[in-house]
């Protein structure tokens, strides 16, 4: 079963949030305990040093203590006894005087079994019962002693149990609220993050089922802005692609549909016998046929040009004196339409294909020469430019609108349907030019602007390898 973006997300914040409560707990708890440890030593120090001052402030001395000290050390023994601390007080010449048992053997056992399990909240602690000794002195001397037997390192009283469990307690339960809160926050970024990417793949369908109209969603994450920008890019794209092929279609209809209809009202008016088919109107309708093959030619240029396992025959061909060849060829149609052709530049010389370059240079000048009105003037200059010959097709025509720069390359896109079908226009020159000088592995580029004329230029490699 496959998860979405966001349980991912949601589980990577829960399983994070996890990781850093216990570790969190983890670490307090045993700093804590090392922390408590030490105190609850030092208190049994202290706890120590007071039972000793006080069996030494009421012991005479002797070997037959009083009956005062003796209830005394009872009373205080039995309250040490419920406190896990076994009293065993000696005399100067090591006699036992007092213990809580009345049978001596048993003061070594008896805070075994009085003194609770540490365990439950000190899981680590590993103490043993041990007996420690303090002297008792008068003046400097010693006059008996004070065995203190307990639980070693340290005993943890009640009062220390109830404060461990409550921490703990309080500890786990804030834990766990943090806990509740990471995985809230998770819930919330994930959504931040899995919503938008959740509206751009409805958004890349819509696409699909061919809905281009949509504007970019803004996050204000980068990446994701980037992705959001990129689909709406797409979209335009591909909508543009649409009308593309849409207007394609329309001239492949209007192209071929004049033609055919002049062979069939032709053909069907001999076929009748309303004409004669004589000389003259075959010759028409052979015209036709030939106009007809002349766009079939076209596309199939077109194809060739842009596969890209086209074959090119690169070798050495001076650019330059191609040039001046093919201008000589525009000159009749240039004076006849009264458009100046001038050719400039120096030695330009490249390994390229001769017949498929000079298919650019030509498409170049015609479109130049046909967007040209009465007057005006075209210049063509080649020349070199590092490692790269340059081509410069400039003219001061009608010049091309901001809308349609993008989409002068592409198959059969006209920036002025009128006008190019009265040149004679078939809007494939240009993307013709593009895949050759491509497929030689330069690039074409235009600058224009309405009323203003265009400059196409054309920048190959100049030898075998291609020089970026």
């Amino acid at each position: 079963m496959k998860l979405t973006l966001k349980s991912k997300l949601v589980a990577s914040y829960v399983a994070v949030s996890a990781f850093l409560a216990i570790s969190l707990f983890a670490v307090s708890a045993y700093y804590l305990d090392r922390q408590f440890q030490i105190y609850v030593s030092h208190k049994q120090d202290m706890k120590n040093m007071e039972v000793v001052d006080a069996i030494s402030a009421n012991f005479a001395g002797g070997g037959n203590p009083d009956s005062g000290f003796l209830n005394f050390a009872d009373e205080f023994g039995r309250s040490m006894l419920e406190q896990g601390v076994v009293i065993m007080v000696y005399d100067a010449l090591g006699n036992l005087i007092y213990c809580p048992s009345v049978d001596a053997l048993e003061c070594g056992h008896m805070a075994e079994d009085s003194a609770p399990a540490p365990n439950d909240v000190c899981p680590q602690f590993d103490g043993v019962y041990a007996q420690e000794s303090f002297p008792i002195e008068r003046g400097g001397v010693a006059v008996g002693s004070v065995t203190l037997g307990y639980h070693h390192p340290f005993y943890y009283s009640e009062s220390d149990r109830s404060f461990l469990s409550a921490y703990n307690r309080a500890f786990s339960g804030m834990s766990a609220v943090f806990f509740a809160i990471a995985v809230t926050i998770g819930l919330v970024m994930a959504g931040m993050i899995a919503g938008p990417i959740i509206s751009m793949t409805k958004r890349t369908r819509e696409i699909a089922d061919g809905n281009y109209h949509g504007d970019a969603v803004i996050t204000g994450t980068k990446e994701i802005d980037e992705l959001s920008s990129s689909v709406a890019h797409l979209a335009e794209s591909l909508r543009t692609q649409f009308m593309l092929k849409k207007r394609m279609a329309d001239a492949y209809s209007h192209e071929f549909r004049t033609p055919l209809s002049v062979l069939q009202s032709n053909l069907e008016a001999m076929i009748d016998g309303i004409w004669t088919p004589d000389s003259e109107r075959l010759k028409s309708l052979l015209a036709e046929t030939l106009r007809i093959s002349r766009m079939v030619s076209d596309i199939d240029r077109l194809v060739q040009a842009d596969s890209a396992e086209a074959p090119v025959e690169k070798k050495p061909t001076d650019i330059a004196a191609m040039t001046e060849r093919i201008l000589k060829g525009f000159e009749a149609s240039a004076a006849e339409k009264g458009v100046e052709l001038r050719f400039g530049g120096g030695e330009c010389e490249a390994h390229v294909d001769p017949d498929k370059f000079s298919q650019v240079i030509m498409n170049l000048v015609s479109n130049a020469v046909k967007y040209t009105n009465s007057g005006g003037r075209v210049k063509v200059t080649a020349g070199e430019n590092e490692n790269n010959a340059l081509l410069s097709v400039e003219d001061d025509g009608i010049g091309i609108d901001g809308r349609d720069m993008p989409y002068v390359f592409e198959h059969l896109y006209r920036t002025d349907e009128s006008r190019a079908r009265d040149s004679g226009g078939n809007g494939i020159g240009l993307s013709v030019a593009k895949a050759i000088v491509e497929n030689h592995g330069g690039v074409i580029e235009v600058k224009s602007r309405p009323g203003e004329g265009s400059v196409f230029t054309v920048k190959v490699p100049i030898g075998n390898k291609v020089y970026i």
